[in-house]
């Protein structure tokens, strides 16, 4: 086993230790998908050195921060191309393919921008529509005068 190779089975031992809370399925899916995403990109550029390696494994995270992340509702698994809280590296495995997460936004509260945004809308309609109907109800049609009185005179 070469330099490089132990350091690639010495930062997947740590990411196993701190992913021992998660079903042994979805440890097994985790190691997997990093051994892969490793092996890619080792094979890729071409260059197995230390360097290369550690600069990999950086890119990856914190394992405890990956180990973290796999336990989430959402069930992601943690590949380099996203961000994860504190470091770059966190993305899904799609059938065994990372797919990069775009990168988080301030738009967690959009719904209650919206749905403000609509009630604002409800009450002027409310309002003017309340204007317009007592305007009209005020300003009705006059009321007809009675006739004047016809005054006759005696025929005599």
């Amino acid at each position: 086993m070469t330099q490089t190779d132990n350091l690639v089975a010495d930062y997947l031992a740590r990411v196993e230790r701190a992913a021992a809370g998660l079903r042994p399925d979805r440890r097994e899916e985790l190691l997997r998908d990093l051994r892969e995403h490793i092996a890619v990109e080792r094979a890729e550029s071409g260059d197995d050195s230390e360097t290369h390696v550690r600069t990999v494994l950086e890119r990856l995270g914190d394992p405890e921060a990956i180990a973290a992340a796999a336990d989430t509702p959402t069930g992601s698994i943690p590949v380099p191309g996203s961000p994860t809280p504190g470091h770059a590296a966190y993305g899904h495995a799609v059938h065994g393919h990372a797919a990069a997460r775009p990168a988080p936004t301030r738009r967690g509260n959009t719904w209650v921008w919206v749905l403000a945004g609509s009630l604002v809308v409800l009450v002027l309609l409310v309002c003017a529509g309340s204007a317009l109907f007592l305007a009209r109800s005020d300003s009705g049609p006059a009321p007809a005068e009675a006739p004047a009185p016809v005054q006759t005179t005696p025929f005599g």
